[in-house]
């Protein structure tokens, strides 16, 4: 199983030790990087989630197939996603020749829906088809699940989102939006509607 190792620096300045025993808990909270609460860094809407563990040794072949056979049905899995309306993207890769498993995807809201939303999709069997291969993993209906993903969790050091702030939701509905008025752009007929003053930054916007 992947373990977390702890590495303590003691400054070799005592003034540095006692500034920093007066860091007020607010800040430590800020600063604390394994945060149980929040396993991904959050920019704007979105949250980054990064996990890994240990494949069962013998299970390296077993782990490829599965996924092989969930990537050549990916319907499935996008239907679920667009169910739910919370990741903006997700990726299983092999590391260390197939010996570990990262799982790494962005989403909007909170952790703890996170995670239930899909143990009520088709995602949920799913994960359990491919993170029972992983050592110690308790299935995605177990109690400790949750907590199970936040130990194996690596929260990134730095995180750049490019659209911080529309959730994936949020994102769905300017492009349903964008794609209508295209489409009444595209009819006859409704240059003459589209004189009024008040539409010039959309027409703008489209020209661009």
């Amino acid at each position: 199983m992947t373990t977390k190792t702890e590495v303590k620096i003691v400054s070799e300045h005592p003034a540095d030790t006692d500034q920093n025993s007066e860091m007020s808990e607010s800040q430590k909270g800020k600063s604390d990087m394994t945060d149980p609460q929040v396993p991904g860094r959050k920019v704007g809407a979105r949250t980054e989630f990064c996990v890994i563990g240990d494949v069962i040794p013998g299970r390296e072949d077993t782990l490829r197939q599965v996924l092989a056979e969930q990537m050549a049905n990916a319907r499935t899995i996008q239907d679920a996603v667009e169910k739910t309306g919370l990741v903006h993207e997700a990726r299983f890769v092999l590391l260390d020749g197939g010996k570990r498993l990262m799982f790494c995807s962005s989403y909007d809201g909170d952790f703890s829906p996170y995670i239930d939303d899909f143990a009520a999709t088709i995602v949920g069997p799913n994960f359990d088809d491919i993170w029972n291969n992983v050592e110690g993993y308790p299935g995605v209906k177990s109690p400790g699940v949750k907590d199970w993903f936040k130990e194996h969790a690596i929260r990134a050091a730095h995180y750049v989102v490019a659209y911080p702030k529309p959730t994936v939701k949020e994102i769905w509905q300017a492009l349903a939006v964008q794609e209508a008025f295209q489409k009444v752009l595209d009819t006859p007929g409704a240059s003459q509607a589209l004189q009024d003053p008040a539409l010039e930054p959309l027409l703008e916007l489209a020209a661009d």
